[in-house]
C-alpha cells in the first residue's frame, strides 16, 4: 500500500528543485515526469523503509521484465537508478543527472530495450555482464569463462578445465560451491539436484557423486580426469528431469 500524501516523509525541494511542485514527494514526482515525456511506466510504490529516519527514499515500479527502483538522497541531488531481476539481483544501475533521465531509462526498460544496448545507450549505466549473457542467450559459455577465471581458493582449476574438455560438460551450466563443482541444465535456479558433484577429498583429490546420495556413497579418485569420467558416467539422461534450458528467467 502507498503512503497518503503528507504522511510520509518528503524530499527537500531545495536539493530537488524539480519536485518542487510535487512538494518533494518522489512517487507524485515520478509520475508528473513519466507523464510529460509520453511514458508508460508501472505503478509506484515505496521501496524498503519510507520514514524520517531513512537518508534515502526509494520508489520502485514492477513489470514481468523485473524491477526498477529509484533511490534519491534525502538532502542533497543524488538519484540512482537500478533494474533488478529475479534470481539475478541487480541487473543494471547507475545515477543519472536529473529525473527526466531516469525516466527514459525507466521507459526503454519497461520496453524491453536489451540491456546492452541500454548500457551502449547511458554510458554512467553500469550493466552485469550475466544478465547481457542471459538475454543474448549465452549464459552458458559466459559462465564457464567466468569459472575459469576463478582463484584457486575457490575452485582447483585442474578440474574445472578437465570438465570444460568434455562437449557434455560444457554444454551444461556449472556451479561452483565451497569448492565443489556441479551442473544444471538452466543458467537460472531453481537448479536440479539430478546433476553429479565433485567435492574435494584430501589433498589431491574428489568425491563424485549424485547429490541425491551422502558423501559415504560416492567414489574416491586421485585425479581430475577420473573425477570428470565419473561425473559423465553419472549424467542424467537428457530431457528426463527438467524442460528445456530456460535462458531468459
Amino acid at each position: 500500500m502507498q503512503p497518503e500524501p503528507g504522511h510520509h516523509p518528503l524530499l527537500d525541494t531545495l536539493a530537488y528543485p524539480e519536485l518542487a511542485a510535487d512538494d518533494g514527494d518522489p512517487l507524485r514526482g515520478h509520475r508528473r515526469a513519466a507523464e510529460a515525456a509520453g511514458a508508460e511506466l508501472a505503478p509506484t510504490r515505496p521501496w524498503g523503509g519510507w520514514d524520517a529516519a531513512q537518508d534515502v527514499l526509494a520508489v520502485a515500479m514492477d513489470s514481468d521484465r523485473g524491477t526498477c527502483v529509484l533511490s534519491f538522497e534525502r538532502h542533497r541531488h543524488v538519484i540512482e537508478v537500478r533494474f533488478t531481476r529475479p534470481w539475478i539481483g541487480n541487473a543494471a544501475g547507475g545515477t543519472v543527472a536529473a529525473l527526466p533521465e531516469a525516466v527514459e531509462m525507466l521507459d526503454a526498460w519497461h520496453g524491453r530495450l536489451p540491456l546492452a544496448e541500454m548500457g551502449r545507450r547511458w554510458p554512467a549505466l553500469a550493466v552485469l555482464p550475466f544478465a547481457v549473457a542471459l538475454e543474448e542467450g549465452r549464459a552458458v559459455p559466459h559462465r564457464w569463462e567466468e569459472v575459469r577465471a576463478l582463484p584457486t581458493d575457490a575452485i582447483d582449476g585442474r578440474l574445472v578445465e578437465a570438465a570444460h574438455a568434455v562437449p557434455r560438460l560444457r554444454a551444461l551450466f556449472p556451479i561452483v560451491s565451497h569448492a565443489a563443482l556441479s551442473f544444471s541444465d538452466t543458467p537460472l535456479p531453481p537448479h536440479s539436484d539430478a546433476f553429479p558433484r565433485a567435492t574435494p577429498h584430501g589433498e589431491h583429490g574428489w568425491l563424485v557423486g549424485s547429490q541425491r546420495e551422502p558423501a559415504s556413497a560416492h567414489t574416491a579418485v586421485t585425479s581430475a580426469e577420473e573425477a570428470v569420467a565419473h561425473l559423465v558416467r553419472l549424467l542424467p539422461d537428457t530431457g528426463s528431469e527438467r524442460t528445456p534450458t530456460r535462458t531468459d528467467g
